[in-house]
């Protein structure tokens, strides 16, 4: 169970939050959608404290984070993944090296556990037998696809994505929603997912949250959104101005 409660946050003179408060129920798929630079990152940073607000509560699985020590907050990590948008890989280091350093810093699993914990995550994400590639060998998609592995491997219970789909042409975007669907449904995740895509927004999520001026305009499922009557709603579903 995720609580936001009244959290603004600003940078510089510029409030990005603004007294936003919502509830994210455990086994969630939640969308966060909205134009370009109304705070949708900003605000998926909270959930794992990479950004903390300037005012109210973040509570995750009854414990406020923003009033946590750091090692305290290291514990809530080891529950809660993160899936970058370009897939944040280290291009000095093999796929394994990548994954390994999540399991490191993570997971107190034997050298042995954490040999099988990349293969296996990597099987899931159907990437067999590519430990020893760089980052520089494959392509933005299986890039993306060796970020969800990485999330995976420390067996998280919330997955966080960050513009999962930025950057794919339509067929990868499709498996790219599917991989997302059955990390879900296998490892029962609470999911939630910064993105422009409808198609994600109709086929992967039960709550959309959506952000305007700092604000939440819209919280409820994707059936309520697409019958909105709202115009600006309608203008970002549609993508034309309805008069």
């Amino acid at each position: 169970m995720i609580t936001i409660k009244n959290i603004s946050k600003s940078f510089s003179s510029k409030k990005i939050l603004n007294n936003i408060s919502f509830n994210i129920k455990k086994g969630q798929s939640v969308a966060i959608i909205g134009q370009s630079g109304v705070g949708k990152s900003v605000l998926l940073k909270h959930f794992n404290g990479l950004l903390l607000p300037d005012k109210g509560e973040i509570k995750i699985n009854n414990q406020i984070l923003n009033k946590l020590s750091f090692s305290e907050l290291q514990q809530i990590r080891k529950k809660m993944s993160m899936v970058f948008q370009f897939g944040a890989l280290f291009d000095s280091l093999s796929i394994h090296d990548n994954i390994l350093i999540a399991l490191d810093h993570l997971t107190n699993l034997s050298k042995e556990d954490k040999i099988n914990r990349i293969t296996e995550s990597l099987s899931e994400v159907n990437l067999e037998n590519i430990e020893n590639l760089y980052p520089d060998d494959l392509s933005g998609g299986m890039k993306k696809r060796v970020g969800i592995a990485r999330a995976i491997a420390i067996q998280p219970e919330y997955i966080l994505y960050d513009e999962p789909t930025t950057g794919l042409d339509p067929i990868t975007t499709d498996k790219m929603l599917n991989l997302m669907r059955k990390v879900r449904r296998n490892k029962k995740l609470t999911s939630i997912v910064v993105t422009h895509e409808m198609k994600i927004v109709n086929e992967f999520s039960n709550q959309v949250i959506m952000l305007n001026d700092g604000k939440i305009i819209f919280n409820g499922t994707p059936e309520e959104l697409n019958s909105s009557k709202d115009k600006y709603i309608k203008y970002f579903i549609l993508g034309k101005n309805i008069n």
